[in-house]
């Protein structure tokens, strides 16, 4: 046989096994999204069968996520000549992280007021006022507390990354405290994103998620994985799930666990406030004047 002849040979025999594969990888892309739309349809089942409503925009499909690393920001010099200098207010900067200010005009969160109004009027009297979204009011104290946001998302219940901003009986601001994060950095690659469905399902599973319910608003954003010695925190994707417009519950968007309450959160956060504003040393009436406002949350608590 000549050699032309047997090099065509070689030729075609690559070309059908190479036709073979790509054979093979399209038959197991079918097989994968079969696999996807039964693990979809049998999710949707149960939402039947128990009346449960979703929102109606909710992905099927959603990109993959890396996990995060932040720290708390300090602040230098020039950062803390812009963040004291704003009007209406006595600010002290304690340990060049931790803002407290005292307004020395309230002012009134109007009645009925939305969310978005009772955002637009805090982001705008605050250092990276933007960068906050509001996310709840406590009632009990009286406080509004907001959550800092990296990549348009909130990271939920992080001390170094909040605004907790004090109301007076008459629910008129006379003062706040606010920590800030520093810049995300992405420490792996990509991994697979559980969809906001099996998160749900996830809720339903644990008994949180009851018949009849109604899923009102599903978010993606942040919640702290765990703290590296550095002082630096991880952060893994987390999706918010608001029930019936009156309960939430966050689900680890890797491993789709169910993340425990933070019934401390406020509290644990107050006192560390009150531990770095005693260190005050300069001003002993705007110390005593924050103190007493503290301790009158704080005993609103008990």
């Amino acid at each position: 046989m000549q050699w032309g002849q047997i090099k065509t040979l070689f030729i075609l025999s690559f070309l059908l096994l190479d036709i073979y594969l790509l054979v093979l990888v399209v038959q197991k892309q079918d097989d994968i999204g079969t696999l996807d739309s039964s693990a979809i349809e049998e999710e949707q089942r149960f939402l039947e069968v128990e009346n449960i409503s979703i929102p109606e925009d909710l992905p099927n499909t959603v990109p993959n996520e890396s996990l995060m690393a932040i720290e708390p920001k300090t602040f230098n010099k020039e950062e803390i000549e812009e963040i004291t200098s704003r009007e209406n207010q006595e600010i002290i900067v304690v340990g060049d992280r931790y803002i407290n200010s005292l307004l020395e005009e309230p002012f009134a969160i109007p009645e009925n007021a939305t969310s978005d109004d009772i955002a637009q009027l805090l982001t705008s009297a605050v250092y990276l006022g933007n960068e906050y979204t509001f996310e709840y009011w406590d009632m009990e104290r009286n406080i509004l507390v907001f959550f800092q946001k990296k990549n348009e998302r909130p990271i939920y219940y992080n001390q170094n990354g909040m605004l907790l901003v004090y109301l007076n009986d008459a629910n008129e601001v006379v003062g706040y405290t606010q920590t800030v994060l520093g810049d995300l950095e992405v420490i792996n690659e990509e991994e697979v994103l559980e969809k906001p469905l099996s998160a749900i399902k996830e809720l339903y599973n644990n008994n949180l998620l009851y018949t009849n319910d109604t899923v009102t608003e599903v978010k993606l954003g942040y919640h702290n994985f765990f703290p590296l010695e550095s002082g630096r925190q991880v952060l893994v994707p987390t999706w918010k799930i608001t029930i019936n417009d009156d309960r939430t519950r966050l689900v680890d968007g890797f491993e789709r666990k169910v993340i425990p309450e933070n019934h401390d959160f406020l509290d644990n956060a107050l006192n560390t406030i009150v531990d770095n504003t005693i260190l005050i040393r300069d001003n002993e009436e705007f110390k005593q004047n924050m103190l007493d406002l503290l301790s009158s949350k704080l005993e609103q608590s008990e």
